[in-house]
């Protein structure tokens, strides 16, 4: 009989958590009266995800491995856990508010944001790539099916069947270049992978170990909504529901950037002088092509949809400069975008009223002075994205610059600044209709609820918090970073 240690369910206490509860939804789904059952899911999902969050620092207590190698818990893992849970609490929260006025309160909705947030857990502590490949597996299914969770959307539906379809090639590549780096390899641990490949002399296999890198960059570049595998992102944004958009240009982002970190800086270090141009290539057209094709967009999610793309190309800005000081600023700038990015998706789901109807710019006209309060906090969420100062979208964008700066990115930093002066344009135009234009015709706005207070709240108080107190993320960033490259150097 194989003795668990009690120490590895402690290390795993999160995704316990996260599953004991979405399994519960599910169970109290049927036998509850149909109009309680949306309600009663949402409350049991926020309780879930909020102990989840608190469970990561149970977690953090018991650093190590766990389950073969498989998983770990290190300060790098503990970051993201609480990122990611953090997010799913205002995401359901979010989704509280939402789904009654949309009349499609219902319980598998939270089940599946939670069974979401557990692949994405799974994923930034796994440190085997056939681990990685089963929870992304787990995230992706579960965001497949909330894309199309507005039954009677064409759109929803839409958007649903082409994320299937697009993320099951992208979801190949990867598998296949895990199958190419263990071929060169003959492990498909991250910590042993960089050492047998540096051990094998062969050119064939070292041209494998390339080529399996090249597949698992397309199949992550996916994930992260990176040029020129981004096709899909403005479609899916725009036909899933709001808070699923805010889901997933949040929590999947970040636990995808997170596995790029361990992949590429951990196993794939020794070959960082050839895969480093891919990225920076990537980079280069991410913000270009998000901020340029945003320009021209009426339709808000699918400008946020362009601008999420440019913002993973300044991400990967940070991933090209190498060492400990890109690593945390990666890190700080994910947790400065998905404060502003749920918030921003946030006062849109609120805005736009039953089947979604109001995401035109021009339905914008006028609210800053009808909805006072949503509006100042969507203004501060369109500042921060564009980075002004006292915002965490500055010291984000600020810590990204330096890092490439240090790292000699001259040319790179160069683009990385035009494109955002560039973004400014967008951003500021939605200030401008809500503010500064006569609304055209009359929009219904249901009166805020005690959810979207705390979401935004959460959010509002994350951005200013980022921009004017940084000085803890910012370590914890920095000690994260520490701790994934002592593991690359042992």
């Amino acid at each position: 009989m194989i003795q668990v240690p009690l120490v590895f369910y402690l290390r795993i206490l999160p995704e316990i958590v996260l599953t004991l509860f979405a399994m519960l939804i599910m169970l109290v789904e049927g036998p509850a009266r149909a109009g309680s059952r949306g309600k009663l899911a949402g409350r049991l999902a926020l309780v879930g995800a909020c102990a989840a969050f608190l469970a990561c620092f149970v977690q953090a207590h018991y650093p190590g491995m766990a389950f073969n190698d498989m998983f770990r818990v290190d300060a790098f893992s503990v970051f993201f856990h609480l990122l990611i849970t953090a997010a799913t609490v205002v995401v359901v929260l979010l989704a509280m508010d939402y789904l009654p006025a949309q009349g499609m309160e219902r319980g598998e909705i939270y089940a599946l944001l939670l069974f979401g947030t557990v692949g994405m857990t799974f994923m930034v502590g796994s440190v085997e790539l056939i681990m990685i490949f089963l929870s992304l597996e787990i995230s992706s299914i579960a965001t497949y099916v909330l894309a199309g969770s507005r039954r009677d959307s064409a759109y929803s539906t839409e958007a649903a069947l082409k994320y299937l379809l697009l993320g099951s090639f992208a979801t190949a590549f990867l598998l296949y270049g895990i199958a190419m780096t263990y071929g060169a390899t003959g492990t498909t641990h991250i910590d042993l992978i960089a050492a047998s490949a540096a051990a094998r002399s062969l050119h064939g296999a070292h041209a494998l170990v390339l080529l399996g890198a090249g597949l698992m960059f397309i199949g992550l570049g996916f994930k992260v909504s990176a040029a020129p595998f981004h096709i899909w992102t403005p479609d899916v944004y725009e036909g899933a529901p709001a808070p699923v958009t805010a889901f997933m240009s949040a929590g999947p982002k970040a636990a995808a950037f997170a596995i790029f970190l361990r992949i590429f800086y951990g196993a794939l270090s020794a070959s960082g002088n050839t895969w480093f141009w891919m990225v920076w290539v990537a980079a280069v057209l991410s913000m270009t092509i998000g901020n340029i094709t945003a320009l021209r967009q009426q339709n808000l999610k699918r400008m946020l949809a362009y601008s999420s793309i440019a913002h993973a190309g300044y991400v990967l800005v940070a991933f090209v400069a190498l060492g400990a000081q890109g690593i945390a600023a990666v890190m700080f700038y994910l947790a400065a975008y998905v404060a502003m990015n749920i918030g921003a998706f946030a006062v849109i789901a609120h805005f736009s009223w039953r089947d979604e109807r109001y995401v035109e710019l021009r339905d914008y006209a006028g609210l800053g002075f009808k909805f006072p309060g949503a509006a100042a906090c969507l203004t501060l969420f369109l500042l921060s994205l564009i980075g002004i100062p006292l915002t965490g979208g500055f010291l984000g964008k600020l810590f990204i610059f330096r890092a490439a700066l240090h790292a000699h990115l001259i040319g790179l930093t160069v683009v990385a600044v035009i494109n955002s002066a560039l973004a400014a344009f967008y951003y500021l135009r939605v200030i401008v209709y809500l503010y500064m234009r006569t609304p055209d015709r009359e929009i219904e706005t249901p009166l805020p609820s005690g959810s979207f207070a705390a979401a935004m709240a959460a959010c509002v108080t994350a951005v200013l918090w980022l921009g004017i107190f940084p000085e803890r993320l910012l370590e914890l960033a920095n000690r994260s970073a520490s701790a994934l490259l002592f593991h690359i150097g042992r």
